[in-house]
Parts: structure tokens; C-alpha cells; sequence
């Protein structure tokens, strides 16, 4: 089984109606509540917590996706900075259990609920793999 992956936008702001945590920026801070979230309980080194730049929806910071190999891609807008670090890490628990990521919604806490912007179907291996040299080389190059 592949590690699920979690992707945070490390350059979010902390929304206007939250308080900085002195000179980190939200996404920074959030990321350093996942690392405890994530160390402290059973799923120590279950996900790989992967800091991003930038998401490119700063107009719904904080920004966040959960993708594995042949699972669902979950892409979520909107995080709490200081409060949604414990959800996340528990609906990364359930993604990484759940065959094909498909965690049931009814499991899913509000703030996730809210939170999911996108849901991507997973990229079949067996497509990629099956391209032509000269479709898998133009596919490189853009």
C-alpha cells in the first residue's frame, strides 16, 4: 500500500477573523500543528505531510490536498489554521484505511465537510502506462 500524501500551502495566510501566531503565516502554522497531530497518534509515519508553496487559492486560504496512488484526491479550502489540524489528520487516518480513499461521508467531521473543495478521481496507472512513447513524451513536455 502507497502512503497517502497530505499537501499544505505553507505560505497561507491566517484568515481576518483569526489571530497570527506571531511571524508565522497561517499555512506554517497549521503544518506545525499536523506535525503533533500526526506524530502523536497511531499514524505516526502512516502520511507524508508535504509542505507547498503556494495552491493558488489564496482567496480561500488555508489550502490543503490528501492524494495517494489510486485513491480519491481530496483538495480542501478554508482550513482554520489553529483549528482544523486535529480533523485533518483524523480524515487522513480514514483516507488511508479506506479502499480507494472513499472515506463514507457520514464519517467525515463538519470543519472536513465544509472544508473539501474538490474531489478528484484517482489517475489510473494502468492508462499512463499504456500511452504511447510519443503521447507519454509530448504529455513530459508541457
Amino acid at each position: 500500500m502507497t502512503q497517502p500524501t497530505l499537501f499544505v500551502c505553507a505560505l497561507c495566510k491566517f484568515p481576518t477573523a483569526e489571530s497570527g501566531a506571531g511571524d508565522i503565516s497561517g499555512g506554517q502554522h497549521l503544518l506545525d500543528q499536523l506535525t503533533d497531530c500526526l506524530n502523536a497518534e497511531t499514524s505516526r509515519g502512516e502520511i507524508t505531510l508535504q509542505p507547498v508553496r503556494c495552491m493558488a487559492a489564496c482567496d480561500r486560504a488555508c489550502n490543503a490536498a490528501l492524494s495517494a496512488p489510486g485513491k480519491l484526491t481530496f483538495i480542501f479550502n478554508d482550513l482554520s489554521p489553529s483549528q482544523s489540524a486535529p480533523d485533518l489528520a483524523e480524515f487522513c487516518r480514514q483516507y488511508a484505511a479506506a479502499a480507494n480513499g472513499k472515506v463514507p461521508y457520514g464519517l467525515r467531521s463538519p470543519a472536513i465537510k465544509q472544508a473539501t473543495a474538490y474531489v478528484l478521481p484517482p489517475l489510473l496507472a494502468e492508462a499512463v502506462e499504456a500511452a504511447t512513447p510519443e503521447r507519454s513524451a509530448s504529455r513530459v513536455a508541457y
